[in-house]
């Protein structure tokens, strides 16, 4: 008796492999529309959906208006011939995450100014070579500046020296202070405007010992002295605004980090090794001289080293030539803020930022300070807020999902159905040969 090859195989297996394909298609689909995309969205576009702090406050347009955009901490790290695969690699994506915030709010927003508030690297006790080449990374992969003509002004990028640049007071050396001011311009300088005026200063030098002569820090505090001694001099109309890396002086528990100094040694605590913010005497020197011993001056003061951000009002005390701080907000808050930049009643004092870190693991943030020109008070009314991107892992996200969506698609429609023809195509050739013999027919020998 003959047995007969169940009638449907052939179309069974090809559905199999019809169904497996079809099913394969609408994971990678599913993964491309519902995954991929929204990451990309969300990654290009992120200012769109932070909108109420990713964005100016107001569209007007006045040509005396500034825009400035913030940054703070950076802090982008090396590699050595023993770095392992792993960290070369984060670092290489830290770059172009720190880049993608940068260009992507520049991009969009259209600022006048950029400040990057100090510690652009990791470390000052790196070698001239990694300083270069940290240098060429920040400038090619990160801040890029663009090159070729612009429709509108490009913005000028000042960046400011910070302790991991140049080190604290007693480490501030000649040669860390030239391979800075090679690649980023002086530690202390002034851009000014017909109604404003940004003094950027090296706060590390400002509480050295005038007697550290040693390796020359003391001239490193007599220069920062001097220069701003030379500025609180000019009598400057204008709104003041300071930009440095150390904040000014603030009591306990207004902001996150607390008040905290080390020394060198046991000169009687005047080499200065560590601290968190500059010293109670020489913060109120700094406020009594650009805003007046009377609170008249007008201004805002901008600085980094703080990593998780904090928004504070210094006001004169009455009858005092000393300022107290007024906590406004700290840490990864959620906050836009306006000022007066007139020093009304219920808006006095001086404004301070200290911006939160744009690294990853503080949400790669970005301050926005605006300050709008009003006709009517010929003054500026300042708003400011933070915009996070988020974590670098969303970063990393949006590009691996990318890719394995993009594999998984190609894959998908075109190689499982070109599997699927061979497949075919095979079975229906054994098919043949089957019914061949089962119909009883002879096989015939050719010559």
């Amino acid at each position: 008796m003959r047995r007969r090859q169940p009638p449907l195989v052939t179309a069974v297996r090809l559905a199999d492999y019809r169904l497996t394909t079809r099913t394969v298609q609408f994971l990678a689909i599913g993964l491309a529309v519902f995954v991929a995309i929204p990451l990309a969205i969300y990654t290009f576009y992120y200012p769109i959906f932070r909108s109420d702090l990713c964005n100016w406050p107001s569209a007007t347009y006045n040509p005396r208006d500034l825009r400035l955009l913030l940054f703070g901490d950076p802090q982008i790290r090396g590699a050595s011939t023993s770095t392992s695969l792993r960290t070369r690699l984060d670092i290489f994506g830290n770059d172009h995450y720190l880049g993608h915030i940068y260009s992507t709010l520049v991009t969009r927003l259209d600022p006048t100014h950029i400040i990057v508030a100090g510690d652009l690297f990791s470390s000052q006790w790196i070698s001239d070579d990694e300083f270069d080449v940290r240098a060429r990374r920040y400038k090619n992969r990160i801040f890029r500046q663009p090159r070729a003509p612009q429709v509108t002004p490009a913005p000028v990028l000042l960046n400011l020296s910070g302790n991991h640049d140049i080190g604290y007071a007693h480490d501030v050396t000649r040669t860390r202070v030239r391979r800075f001011e090679k690649h980023f311009g002086q530690l202390n300088f002034i851009v000014t405007g017909d109604d404003f005026r940004i003094v950027v200063f090296n706060s590390m030098s400002l509480d050295g010992s005038l007697d550290d002569n040693e390796h020359g820090q003391a001239g490193f505090t007599r220069d920062v002295r001097t220069f701003l001694e030379e500025h609180m001099k000019v009598n400057f109309e204008g709104t003041t605004i300071l930009a440095t890396h150390v904040p000014l002086h603030k009591p306990v528990g207004v902001c996150i980090d607390k008040p905290y100094f080390s020394y060198y040694g046991d000169k009687s605590g005047r080499l200065i090794r560590e601290q968190n913010m500059l010293s109670e005497g020489t913060s109120q020197w700094i406020l009594n001289g650009f805003f007046g011993e009377t609170g008249a001056g007008r201004g805002v003061i901008i600085n980094g080293h703080d990593h998780e951000g904090c928004l504070v009002r210094h006001t004169k005390m009455q009858g005092e030539p000393r300022w107290s701080v007024v906590p406004i907000a700290s840490g990864g808050t959620k906050y836009e803020y306006y000022y007066n930049n007139t020093n009304s009643d219920s808006n006095d004092g001086v404004l301070q930022v200290t911006l939160r870190s744009m690294q990853g693991e503080y949400g790669g943030n970005a301050g926005l300070l605006k300050a709008a020109w009003n006709a009517t008070t010929q003054d500026y009314m300042f708003s400011f807020s933070i915009c996070p991107f988020g974590v670098q892992h969303i970063w990393w996200a949006t590009y691996v999902v990318a890719i394995v969506a993009v594999c998984a698609n190609v894959i998908a429609f075109i190689g499982l159905p070109w599997l699927d023809e061979k497949a075919r195509r095979a079975i229906s050739g054994q098919q043949s040969s089957v019914n061949f013999f089962v119909a009883g027919a002879k096989p015939q020998k050719f010559d």
